[in-house]
């Protein structure tokens, strides 16, 4: 009888003891996730190069007092691939695909011809080209293959994070959309001409983050022609640049470097320390949002 007892008893400590053991394990995995979802430490590399060049950047720049997010995506390479696959998706040239080309490039995707799906990101990583998108709300997407063709130039990519950047500090779709609307109301004109007011003042826009993205990378110690080469490699991987698709928001490649080596030739073209930097900079990381987040230091 009392064999009989003392073996319940440790019965019934073994179980205890594993159901510690299971939920202490338990609670370490949804720690573990929770920390992985945000540790910066396991971000893949392109972010942490992001996250340093942004870095380096906010040490003689101003770089505003909104939080910036940046986000990388599988890119405009989506829209071509997926296009020609004949699955019905992407297919025409009036269908960018917005969701396809911001899918998150780090992941599996699971949803609809995710096969194809998954194919495509994998091949719009390998083929497509520099790119990248500023949106007015605050946020820079950036195709995961400018890291690809930029790999080993820093500076290339950090040119095309400055170019962005000046985009939303100068709210330039706000700016252009503004002047737009003046003219509508002062003038009668239809809505081609409009839209075409649009792009030029767009372009005018594009021009102006040229300006200011090339000064903001040499302000932040690259060499002073990186701007330019970034430049001129982007449309060279870009291949085809004398349609009118090309130059349809940008001015020509021609047009474009000539207007940044007349800046960059011209007396305001000056690397000096300035006092309302953004360093340092607070951070944020979201593994499953696929975001990075910036605070600019409060001035």
């Amino acid at each position: 009888m009392i064999l009989v007892k003392l073996l319940k008893k440790i019965k019934i400590k073994k179980v205890l003891n594993f159901g510690t053991i299971f939920f202490g394990v338990n609670i370490f995995i949804l720690f573990l996730a929770f920390y992985r979802n945000e540790s910066q430490r396991f971000m893949p590399d392109e972010y942490k190069l992001v996250q340093k060049i942004f870095n380096k950047i906010s040490l003689n720049n101003d770089l505003g007092d909104r939080p910036i997010s940046i986000t990388i995506r599988a890119g405009e390479g989506m829209h071509y691939v997926l296009g020609g696959l004949g699955l019905g998706i992407c297919e025409g040239k009036d269908n960018f695909c917005h969701y396809y080309v911001n899918l998150n490039p780090f992941i599996r995707f699971m949803g609809f011809r995710a096969a194809d799906v998954n194919y495509a990101i994998r091949q719009s990583y390998l083929l497509g080209f520099p790119g990248a998108v500023a949106y007015p709300s605050g946020t820079i997407a950036i195709d995961r293959s400018t890291f690809r063709v930029f790999k080993g130039k820093e500076g290339f990519i950090a040119s095309v994070i400055a170019h962005e950047m000046n985009h939303i500090l100068g709210f330039s779709s706000f700016e252009a959309s503004l002047e737009t609307l003046k003219l509508s109301l002062d003038n009668n004109k239809s809505k081609k001409e409009l839209d075409g007011v649009y792009l030029n003042k767009f372009q005018l826009a594009e021009a102006e983050a040229d300006r200011g993205g090339a000064l903001m990378i040499y302000s932040s110690g690259y060499p002073k022609d990186t701007y330019l080469k970034a430049i001129e490699l982007t449309y060279k991987a870009t291949g085809i640049i004398h349609s009118e698709k090309q130059s349809e928001k940008h001015p020509d490649y021609i047009s474009r470097l000539k207007l940044i080596k007349e800046f960059m030739d011209g007396a305001s073209f000056k690397r000096k320390k300035i006092e309302n930097h953004s360093a340092p900079l607070s951070w944020e990381y979201n593994r499953n949002g696929n975001w990075l987040k910036f605070y600019p230091n409060s001035k």
